[in-house]
């Protein structure tokens, strides 16, 4: 056989094999039901379409439908998880908001230039997300304001700061991740919050920073803190509940149960990979109240009451996700907790209030919601210079 004759053969292969690549895509995606959700990339899949006899619908229907195609294809989920697994092996992060660390660890977001997801933690530990002086003066005005205006009304406030991944775990970042200034956003607030203010802060870097040595408290692959943090930050927390209230809560670390799951955090879904094995220790509850949940099947992002009998306080907690599993140690601490998602909101905390009586509100936010400033709130007297007189006397 010549050489003219094999360059055909081999011609007519790669072609066939192209088609029948192509054939059985359009086959599979054809039998397949169209799925509404990609797991491989954690979002929502462009929908079929609808075709409507109108100059401007029929104009954005090829558009539409392409992107409709691109989403549906034959094997569309088993190519992308594969090529997410193999961009991950050659030590590429297959994710634009996962940055890959040391020893598998894994962080959120990324030093590329203009990255502004997830509040940008990769900028929060290079110290590049600052507070300006005025920033600084307006959120201690309106947090002073705030508590001042609690006070009149008999309720406490208190504010905790729960730490990025980033900040208990900075060694296992990469090399080429380096600070730009010396200190951050968190340290320039809880730093002016005390030189300033008589705002009760709870900081929970150094607590858990004193304590990384003795057990991992951050998941590898995930964003979020594991037990071994969640215990300890329960108990800074009530601490400081216990300087308002000194008879009405008992701080105590619970014991906890190691147990490991077999599948990586929220992190390795992103990358699409989830071939992890993740410590996940959990709490033992012994000699506590059972909880009562109401609403009963309320989600996260929804607001909750979880009422716990014989106990005392009534508390209204602002907060993130990293409130998540504390409340589990809360409830069965506190009489009356209200759950609600987000940042104080004024015009909901008089809502409920006016529903509810409540002896402390707290306020919990995670480091990489910095550096944060409220809008003004005109029902509250917002004078920085009385409100700083005042609290210097």
């Amino acid at each position: 056989m010549n050489k003219r004759t094999l360059y055909k053969l081999n011609a007519y292969t790669v072609s066939l094999l192209f088609l029948a690549l192509i054939f059985t895509a359009l086959m599979v995606s054809v039998i397949e039901e169209d799925a509404s959700v990609s797991k491989a990339e954690k979002r929502r899949l462009s929908g079929f379409p609808p075709l409507e006899l109108r100059v401007g619908s029929i104009k954005k229907f090829p558009g539409r439908f392409d992107d409709y195609f691109s989403d549906h294809f034959g094997g569309r989920e088993w190519l992308s998880s594969t090529y997410r697994k193999l961009k991950y092996a050659l030590g590429d992060s297959p994710s634009k908001d996962v940055t890959l660390g040391k020893d598998g660890w894994l962080f959120l977001g990324s030093i590329k230039k203009g990255y502004t997801h997830y509040g940008d933690p990769i900028g929060d530990i290079r110290n590049v997300n600052l507070y300006s002086e005025d920033g600084l003066r307006k959120l201690a005005t309106y947090m002073m304001a705030m508590k001042q205006w609690l006070h009149k009304q008999g309720i406490e406030y208190l504010f905790v700061l729960a730490p990025n991944k980033h900040t208990i775990y900075t060694e296992k970042l990469p090399d080429y991740i380096t600070k730009v200034n010396q200190r951050s956003s968190a340290d320039q607030l809880v730093e002016y919050l005390k030189n300033h203010t008589d705002i009760k802060v709870v900081d929970l870097r150094q607590p858990l920073l004193d304590k990384k040595e003795e057990h991992l408290l951050y998941k590898r692959t995930g964003t979020h803190w594991n037990h071994y943090a969640v215990n300890i930050a329960q108990y800074e927390i009530m601490q400081a509940v216990q300087q308002f209230y000194p008879k009405a809560v008992n701080p105590r670390i619970f014991e906890l149960k190691d147990q490991v799951k077999h599948s990586g955090g929220d992190l390795a879904s992103m990358i699409g990979n989830r071939e992890f094995q993740e410590l996940a220790p959990i709490p033992i509850f012994k000699n506590t109240c059972r909880p009562v949940k109401k609403p009963k099947h309320a989600k996260e992002t929804e607001t909750f009451t979880v009422t716990c009998e014989g106990k005392k306080l009534s508390l209204m907690i602002f907060r993130d996700s990293f409130f998540n599993d504390i409340k589990q140690y809360f409830s069965r601490q506190i009489n009356r907790t209200t759950y609600i998602w987000g940042k104080l909101d004024f015009a909901i905390l008089k809502q409920h209030l006016e529903r509810q009586k409540t002896d402390l509100v707290i306020e919990e936010m995670v480091e990489r919601k910095l550096p944060y400033i409220p809008r003004p709130i005109s029902e509250l007297n917002m004078n920085y210079e009385t409100i700083t007189q005042s609290n210097s006397k």
